[in-house]
């Protein structure tokens, strides 16, 4: 079952561009000034989200050129020195982002001997100890370890809750076109009325889902700009700046475009104007891609082009099941208990004879999508409950567990039974069930997004 839920995680594994190392080391002692700091992170850094400041030991700013990044290596960044600086400590100050958006930071300090030195500098290279001011080796604490690198404010519950709200909204989007597309149609012997008056229903709870997703959309840039701008030691960055000038931005403005479009399209769609539909479609395909575009997928160091594909799999399978689920309960079935007599009933079983099989290969989907994830970017099994980021993430691994476990009983007990209304009854209860434990998953993932592992 630990196994199974790896595969449902998406890939998440590499929360934030955490700084691995640097040139100087944190804590090293250099016979020369250095000509350029640089600097090595866990994912490819936005140049525009980073920020990076040095001060001398009485404090004086020393100005530095701007960030560049290497042409060979795209996880390094560097910055030139002035040159000629005087022998004593400097403290350096970074702060950056990857394409998720999520922000990182933190401060380190040097020591530039005195004297004249050979060209080039000499760097005591920090590999399990660093070297502190006399020159004595120690072990390093858990800050210097990581080059004194600070928590950030990701994983709050505000933060979280946002991007709980957009993940809804995307479930539910593409869950009411996989439903107009998919289901309705397989639906065989149902009134041809009732189709259209589900569809017409279908197109206005796209409609709210377009709304959250625009909302969470400036919700989430607001977050981004606030916490961007509430480091120390960093200028700020204003919602514009935040959307214009990164590709986390780009990526989240793609989203509000195409969710945009989405809700026009709902809303021709309720006044079934031809056409509405199939441009729905296309923004929900569009949707489904933006999460790997604004997450980790697009600032993965390998096989980029794969995690981005996986990611959009991952996100449409997801959604085609669980939003699919969400229509079927909230427009198909109730509509469909409207009818009178043996109607009613047949009309609820080719719902729901019409959905599984969409349900099962979105799941097959979920699943490969998520081996493939897991494979690049699960790295030690001993972090699922060392960490906190593990911890929460065997917490999602359980919820899906019940999912599943919710969705076979479904399948297996209660489908050949919506011949009546007990049937019928027991469907409710237990989509209910389904459906609230996904919400609960969504919740989670919200929260897992935020943690670093």
């Amino acid at each position: 079952m630990l196994a199974l839920g790896l595969l449902l995680v998406p890939a998440l594994a590499w929360a934030h561009a955490h700084l691995k190392r640097s040139d100087p080391a944190a804590g090293s002692r250099v016979n020369a000034p250095p000509q350029a700091i640089r600097f090595w992170f866990s994912e490819r850094p936005e140049l525009s989200m980073t920020f990076i400041s040095m001060k001398d030991a009485s404090g004086k700013d020393i100005t530095l050129g701007a960030p560049e990044r290497d042409r060979g290596d795209p996880l390094e960044v560097s910055v030139r020195v002035p040159p000629a600086l005087q022998a004593g400590r400097y403290t350096v100050v970074w702060r950056t982002a990857a394409s998720d958006g999520h922000p990182s930071h933190g401060s380190f300090s040097f020591v530039v001997l005195a004297g004249i030195a050979p060209p080039g500098h000499v760097i005591v290279p920090q590999i399990g100890a660093v070297t502190d001011a006399v020159g004595t080796t120690t072990a390093p604490s858990s800050t210097t370890a990581k080059n004194g690198e600070e928590a950030d404010a990701a994983s709050s519950v505000s933060n979280s809750l946002a991007r709980t709200f957009s993940f809804v909204g995307l479930l539910a989007l593409i869950g009411a076109v996989a439903f107009r597309t998919l289901v309705l149609p397989r639906a065989r012997g149902m009134n041809a009325e009732l189709t259209k008056l589900m569809a017409r229903r279908t197109a206005v709870l796209g409609f709210v889902a377009s709304v959250l997703v625009i909302v969470g959309g400036f919700i989430r840039i607001f977050l981004e700009s606030h916490m961007m701008s509430a480091m120390p030691d960093t200028q700020s960055m204003s919602m514009a700046d935040m959307a214009m000038h990164t590709r986390w931005g780009l990526a989240l403005q793609l989203e509000l475009g195409a969710a945009l479009v989405a809700l026009v399209s709902f809303a021709l769609g309720v006044r079934r104007v031809r056409g509405a539909w199939f441009v729905a479609s296309i923004s929900a395909l569009i949707l489904a891609v933006t999460p790997a575009l604004a997450g980790h997928a697009a600032a993965s160091p390998r096989f980029t082009s794969l995690m981005i594909i996986s990611d959009f799999l991952h996100v449409l399978g997801g959604a085609s099941w669980l939003g699919s689920l969400l229509a079927v309960m909230a427009v198909g079935i109730p509509l469909s208990l409207t009818l009178e007599g043996a109607e009613r009933w047949s009309s609820v079983a080719s719902l729901v004879n019409s959905f599984s099989p969409i349900a099962l290969t979105s799941a097959a989907v979920v699943v490969v999508s998520g081996l493939i994830a897991s494979w690049v970017h699960v790295e030690h099994l001993s972090d699922l409950w060392q960490t906190a980021y593990g911890q929460v993430l065997l917490l999602k691994v359980s919820l899906v567990a019940i999912t599943l476990t919710i969705g076979a009983y479904n399948f297996r007990r209660v489908q050949p039974q919506l011949v009546n209304e007990t049937g019928s009854a027991r469907l409710k209860r237990s989509a209910a069930i389904e459906l609230s434990v996904g919400f609960l998953i969504l919740v989670v993932t919200g929260f897992l997004t935020g943690i670093s592992p």
